[in-house]
């Protein structure tokens, strides 16, 4: 049984079971209900638990800044990322989402800019998730007639695709920072601009990303002796591009970048080279 702390309207009730708070959705299941009155959880459609007492105590925080029409815009938001995904998504969501959205909110309507210098990054290495949270950001602008700019669509790809993999923040944004100075090295060694558009650019993306999760798994490619040799003998700018993205990432991650990976930047960074030519 869970016990009623609020009903946010006759379809969302915040309340607590013997463990933990939860956050019940079902039609119908808040109408009539009063703080202290207890109802049964199987009644819900939906439920998402506030794992701790940080949590709690955060969420709980939430409820006291914002009005129950972005709480529930936060639900509806939510339901729709279910909707749009295949996968299990986290619970954490609920509190990470409704914490976002809030400051957001507030943001814009203080008339504070919302910089994401990594926008371009995120919709390249998440396209599914950008989408879901283009639908999102599109839902809000219905309900609140006010459209949050593309920097926030960044953002929230990103707690889908947290929530949908259970992946931190911090990873994910070091990920995009990685991916970012590597674009900013490669324009500033062949002195060109790299066009975001494009497939190269893409599947330069992937590999990246691919990069380094081998990197953090202390994984390595097959060495290529000769061919690394043959690349350095032909495309000695772009194998230098590739050695400095190497030891950035190295730095970035602190771990160790085997030199293997050196042959397949260097692949990627020569046909930028051909493109831009």
């Amino acid at each position: 049984m869970v016990t009623i702390e609020k009903a946010l309207n006759n379809n969302v009730v915040i309340g607590r079971d013997e463990f933990e708070e939860v956050v019940l959705i079902g039609r119908g299941i808040g109408f009539g209900k009063n703080q202290g009155d207890t109802i049964d959880s199987v009644d819900a459609e939906k439920i998402y638990k506030l794992e701790g007492q940080q949590d709690t105590s955060r969420y709980q925080t939430l409820l006291t800044m914002a009005d129950e029409m972005l709480f529930q815009s936060t639900l509806e938001a939510i339901e729709l990322i279910d909707d749009m995904t295949s996968a299990k998504i986290n619970n954490r969501i609920l509190l990470s989402l409704t914490d976002h959205l809030l400051f957001s909110m507030k943001r814009m309507e203080e008339g504070m800019d919302i910089a994401n210098p990594f926008v371009n990054e995120t919709k390249a290495l998440y396209p599914k998730e950008y989408r879901i949270a283009e639908a999102v950001v599109d839902m809000f602008d219905q309900k609140y007639g006010m459209r949050l700019p593309e920097a926030e669509v960044g953002f929230i790809a990103l707690h889908v695709h947290s929530s949908i993999y259970n992946r931190s923040l911090t990873d994910m944004n070091r990920l995009s920072e990685v991916v970012h100075q590597a674009i900013t090295m490669i324009e500033h060694g062949l002195d060109t601009t790299v066009d975001q558009t494009t497939i190269q650019y893409d599947r330069f993306v992937r590999h990246i990303s691919f990069c380094v999760q081998r990197v953090m798994n202390g994984e390595s490619m097959p060495v290529q002796e000769h061919f690394d040799a043959m690349l350095k003998a032909e495309y000695p700018v772009c194998y230098n591009i590739a050695v400095k993205i190497m030891k950035m990432i190295q730095n970035k991650l602190q771990r160790k970048v085997y030199d293997s990976e050196v042959v397949y930047l260097t692949m990627h960074i020569q046909h930028f080279k051909y493109y831009s030519e």
